[in-house]
C-alpha cells in the first residue's frame, strides 16, 4: 500500500508520516527529495527557493520527476509519500494499483501557528507570506505547482484540526478503509 498525502503547508504531513513510520511504513517526502537535490547543487532550500527550483526541475525533467525518485526509494514496501504538489506526481504514483491519494488540511490560522512553532529552516513567518506562497502553489500557471488540481484528484480527505490522538484515529480509520 502506498498512501500519498497532498496537503497545505503545515497541515500535518510530517506528523502523519511519522505516525505511519511507527506502523512500519517507509516515509518519503517529495520536498525532502527536492531539498537533497538542491543541497547537492549548493542551493539553500528556503520555501520560496524550493518553489522556483522545483518548478524549473519539473520543466526540465518532467512533472513526475520527484515522484519517480520517490518510487525508486520505496521499492515494494508499504509507504507514505508526502509533499505532493504537482499533477504529474499524482499521475506517476497512481500507476501503482496500491496507491491512494489523501488530501490533508487544517485551518490556515492553525497552520501558521505550527509554522512559527516548528522553526524549520527557510519557513514562513507570517500570514502574508503564507498566503503568498500558497497562491503561487495553487493553480499550475506556467507549469508551476497545482495544489488545487491535486486536491481534486484525492480519493480521501482528513482535516487535521484537533489533537494528536484524534488525528491518529483518523489515520487508523483510513488504513482500515483502504485495506478493504
Amino acid at each position: 500500500m502506498i498512501i500519498g498525502i497532498v496537503g497545505s503547508i503545515a497541515s500535518g504531513k510530517d506528523t502523519v508520516a511519522d505516525y505511519l513510520k511507527k506502523k512500519g511504513f517507509e516515509a518519503v517526502s517529495l520536498s525532502d527529495v527536492l531539498r537533497e537535490i538542491m543541497r547537492s547543487e549548493g542551493v539553500e532550500p528556503t520555501t520560496f527557493a524550493m518553489t522556483e527550483y522545483g518548478n524549473n526541475l519539473r520543466e526540465s525533467k518532467g512533472h513526475g520527476f520527484l515522484a519517480e525518485r520517490a518510487l525508486e526509494k520505496i521499492g515494494d514496501k508499504d509507504a507514505i509519500v508526502t509533499s505532493i504538489r504537482q499533477v504529474g506526481e499524482v499521475e506517476v504514483l497512481k500507476k501503482n494499483p496500491c496507491f491512494a491519494l489523501v488530501r490533508l488540511d487544517a485551518p490556515i490560522e492553525m497552520r501558521l501557528e505550527r509554522l512559527v512553532k516548528r522553526e524549520r529552516e527557510g519557513d514562513i513567518k507570517n500570514m502574508d507570506e503564507l498566503k503568498e506562497i500558497e497562491a503561487k502553489q495553487a493553480d499550475g500557471k506556467g507549469g508551476a505547482m497545482n495544489m488545487n488540481k491535486c486536491f481534486e484528484m484525492a480519493n480521501e480527505e482528513i482535516i487535521n484540526d484537533g489533537t494528536f490522538p484524534e488525528l491518529y484515529k483518523k489515520i487508523n480509520d483510513l488504513i482500515l478503509k483502504l485495506k478493504k
